[in-house]
């Protein structure tokens, strides 16, 4: 198989694992067009994310932040996630890749012709990709799932909105009940009834 297969495949695997600020020097915390979080190597656009501080290679980890802690939360998650798409074998295949990926030199000895432990986890290509589709999946249900619950949460504060607007319209009516005509009487009524029925 050829050796851009070994790069996308450990590429595949370190995203899911939530591995990438261990190679990189600077990653970046990008808000999603779906409301979400992305996390990436490069700046987020028109400056709308915040830099996130991780372990250089072979340097001293800084302080992590309780912000920090939620994002390896989050990345340890996923990674439980995707390990669970994949059969014990291509779990312990990406394991055993990912390992030899941290170690001093480990690339270049992954990027070898021949090397066992590129060659277990090239055999699992169709299943990292298979799994990678699934999170995938499972990632835009979140997502949609989400939205569906901000624009419940959207229209009860719009209707709460509303029925606080139409009380105070009844207050004031009510203190100028006796001068109301009919007509506005009858309106004051309506409303009344509206809220009685929808503002509970």
């Amino acid at each position: 198989m050829p050796k851009f297969h070994v790069k996308q495949l450990l590429l595949a695997g370190l995203l899911c694992a939530g591995m990438l600020p261990a190679l990189a020097q600077k990653m970046y915390r990008c808000p999603s067009p779906g409301g979400g979080t992305t996390f990436t190597d490069t700046p987020c656009a028109n400056s709308a994310g915040t830099e996130v501080s991780v372990k250089p290679s072979g340097g001293a980890a800084p302080a992590a932040s309780k912000s920090d802690q939620q994002t390896r939360g989050a990345m340890d998650k996923r990674n439980a996630e995707y390990n669970a798409l994949l059969t014990p074998e291509c779990r312990r295949a990406r394991e055993a890749f990912l390992a030899k990926s941290q170690q001093k030199g480990g690339m270049d000895e992954l990027m070898k012709d021949g090397n066992p432990i590129s060659k277990a986890w090239e055999a699992c290509e169709f299943e990292a990709k298979d799994a990678l589709s699934k999170q995938g999946a499972k990632d835009r249900e979140r997502v949609e799932a989400d939205e569906r619950k901000r624009a419940e949460q959207d229209r009860v504060a719009l209707r709460k909105q509303e029925c606080t607007t139409k009380q105070k319209v009844i207050d004031d009516r009510r203190a100028r009940l006796a001068q109301l005509s009919d007509a506005d009487k009858a309106a004051l009524r309506a409303v009344e009834q509206d809220v009685a029925m929808n503002c509970r």
